[in-house]
């Protein structure tokens, strides 16, 4: 129980992120750097460390549904989902909002 309730978890907080993300994007905000998307989700009552929130960002890096530069005080800053970057399968899956395999929307 304790693999499949990690797994639940992570994919929950990639969906988390994701429309953390897509509504800054939105709203023309500032792009979030791990510090500040960590600060959020402790806000919103999810118990996870800064290390995890990086963890999460790659793993969403990985599955190409967002991209991340790196600057220079080592802060991870995830990119905007934008329709004409290389990460349209982001895009389209977080505006549609349907939950698949590695990330889950509720």
């Amino acid at each position: 129980m304790g693999a499949e309730r990690w797994e639940i978890q992570a994919r929950r907080r990639r969906g988390i992120i994701l429309k953390l993300v897509r509504e800054g994007h939105e709203n023309q905000m500032s792009r979030m750097d791990d510090f500040e998307l960590w600060a959020i989700l402790l806000k919103m009552g999810q118990t996870v460390g800064r290390q995890q929130v990086v963890t999460l960002l790659q793993d969403l890096q990985v599955l190409d549904y967002l991209g991340l530069q790196i600057d220079r005080g080592r802060r991870i800053r995830a990119r905007p989902i934008e329709p004409d970057c290389a990460h349209r399968a982001g895009l389209r899956f977080c505006t549609r909002r349907q939950s698949n395999d590695d990330v889950l929307f509720n």
